[in-house]
């Protein structure tokens, strides 16, 4: 064939070629697809694949929801676990035993040292106005010039805290990491304050502390009975009491024994004998103690900052200064039933499931306290309280 005759049969069955490949007006016809199941079930795609979503089940989605949450929460956990060891791989760590404004003292391989407070700490919004307090583990570096810096406060177990009265809401941590919450109360002079006691316990059971009452100053007692009778209501709610004086040693011996190998911040009004009671406890740690005020009848401030000391039988105390008011700080009013247990076993025969229980008609507990049902001091207790927290 010549070669003219081969390019016009070529030509022609491109033609003809290309007239089947194209439809009318110069447009490519769409070619049906196979293979649309598999492009929609990519297994990268299965979580978020908005189609795939569309028709899965409304408890299947939320469910594959959850346990991608779950994974990614685990892994930011996992993440910060891993920068908290970073952070504390340099430095020593030290327990706080003083602590005031950006200076504060730490015990350190069985030594005492002065320390600042790197000011960073101060800037990190915590909602305390104290970023070291008593009882802190904390990380420490040197500075460079033969001192010793705090960089880092580890996780606290719990914190003790008070509202700050001038810069509410933000509280003052008191003690940190402490285990037992020992409220000491005069017996006498100055008379026993028992408002304070129940909000001690207040605190407690909302911190999850364990709390010991001590009563002080029992060598000031003259009937036993009359004692017996104020502290009842205490037995009956399962606390311990004891009842001691640093005079004449009553009660010295069991509260040492209560506090070996705890931490426990003391608590409790000026001129109860806190200080007096612990250098009973342990001579050598010779507090400073003060009379209580001839012209009030109120204790004088000893302690003017906690400080944490090691106790010769195992364990640390927190000498706290005098609190003469206790705040509860972020409970309110319908929630202070469930910390007066005596209380909230009569609150469900109430007429009014928000019974306040203080001026209420078929108020269960108000007929209980007048059956003698609810001890009169702890129904006065909770109404004072009451008075003060927020609806």
């Amino acid at each position: 064939m010549a070669k003219s005759d081969r390019r016009k049969q070529l030509a022609k069955e491109s033609e003809t070629s290309k007239r089947f490949r194209t439809g009318g007006k110069g447009r490519r016809r769409r070619v049906r697809r196979k293979d649309w199941a598999d492009e929609a079930f990519r297994g990268e795609d299965e979580l978020d694949y908005d189609p795939l979503e569309r028709v899965m089940s409304r408890d299947e989605h939320d469910r594959r929801r959850e346990v991608e949450k779950a994974v990614l929460q685990t892994d930011a956990r996992q993440r910060e676990q891993a920068v908290s060891v970073a952070k504390t791989s340099t430095g020593q760590q030290a327990l706080v035993i003083a602590a005031g404004g950006l200076q504060a003292r730490v015990l350190m391989d069985g030594k005492e040292f002065n320390c600042t407070v790197r000011g960073i700490l101060t800037e990190i919004e915590t909602g305390f106005i104290n970023p070291v307090a008593v009882g802190d583990h904390v990380m420490v570096t040197e500075d460079g010039a033969n001192g010793l810096v705090i960089e880092e406060v580890l996780p606290r177990q719990m914190i003790l805290a008070r509202p700050d009265p001038f810069l509410a809401p933000k509280q003052q941590v008191i003690a940190a990491n402490v285990d037992l919450l020992l409220i000491v109360s005069a017996w006498w002079n100055p008379t026993i304050w028992l408002e304070l006691i129940d909000r001690y316990l207040v605190v407690a059971q909302r911190t999850g502390i364990e709390p010991l009452i001590c009563i002080n100053k029992v060598d000031l007692m003259t009937e036993d009975d009359d004692y017996e009778a104020t502290v009842q209501p205490y037995y009956d709610l399962g606390k311990r009491v004891l009842r001691t004086s640093a005079t004449n040693g009553v009660g010295v011996e069991e509260l040492r024994e209560a506090l070996r190998d705890r931490t426990t911040a003391v608590v409790g009004m000026s001129g109860t004998g806190k200080s007096s009671l612990l250098s009973a406890v342990q001579p050598e740690l010779k507090l400073r103690t003060k009379e209580v005020s001839e012209v009030n009848g109120q204790g004088q401030h000893t302690t003017t900052q906690s400080t944490l000391l090691q106790l010769d039988v195992g364990g640390y105390v927190a000498d706290t200064p005098g609190i003469k008011e206790f705040g509860l700080g972020g409970l309110t009013r319908i929630e202070l039933q469930d910390y007066f247990p005596d209380i909230l076993a009569f609150a469900p025969g109430c007429r009014f499931s928000n019974c306040s229980h203080i001026t209420e008609p078929d108020c269960a507990v108000q007929a209980a306290e007048e059956a003698g049902l609810i001890p009169e001091s702890r129904a006065h207790s909770y109404s004072l309280i009451w008075e003060e927290l927020p609806k």
